[in-house]
């Protein structure tokens, strides 16, 4: 599970089998399922990410 929560209070929730892997380039957190980017988050705008 990854939860993710924005600056503006939203928090986003991936279930273990809605992603394969994860990305962090150093600006965005990108979710993948395949090779396909399924989500895309500008950490400007991230306030917590927890990977479980």
């Amino acid at each position: 599970m990854i939860k993710i929560v924005m600056s503006n209070s939203e928090e986003v929730v991936w279930k273990s089998d809605e992603y394969d892997n994860y990305i962090y380039d150093g600006k965005f957190f990108i979710i993948k399922k395949g090779h396909q980017w399924v989500g895309m988050y500008n950490l400007d705008y991230v306030i917590s990410i927890i990977v479980l």
